[in-house]
């Protein structure tokens, strides 16, 4: 089991695989971890990139809502949270 989520929402299933290949890619590079797995990367619907310790999952917006992963977890205690939504309307 993992100890902590992240979760994020992609715009298309091509942004879903670069974020997952930029999780894969930087994680690598900065950290020298490589993932134990990834998920989903065909269709990118929900791409998880698996790290043992944590996991990425990567969202469409219709499965994030489908999964309701959030609603899954909402004992878990919340670290952080960041929506580049808002950062759009802002500009």
């Amino acid at each position: 089991m993992a100890e902590y989520f992240v979760i994020c929402t992609a715009l298309s299933p091509q942004q879903a695989r670069g974020i997952a290949e930029a999780v894969r890619h930087t994680l690598k590079e900065k950290c020298g971890r490589l993932p134990l797995a990834i998920e989903g990367g065909d269709s990118g619907w929900w791409v998880l990139v698996d790290y043992g310790d944590f996991i990425c999952h990567i969202f469409l917006e219709e499965a994030r809502q489908y999964y309701a992963i959030e609603q899954t977890w909402a004992d878990a205690r919340e670290l952080a949270k960041f929506d580049a939504r808002l950062l759009r309307k802002a500009e």
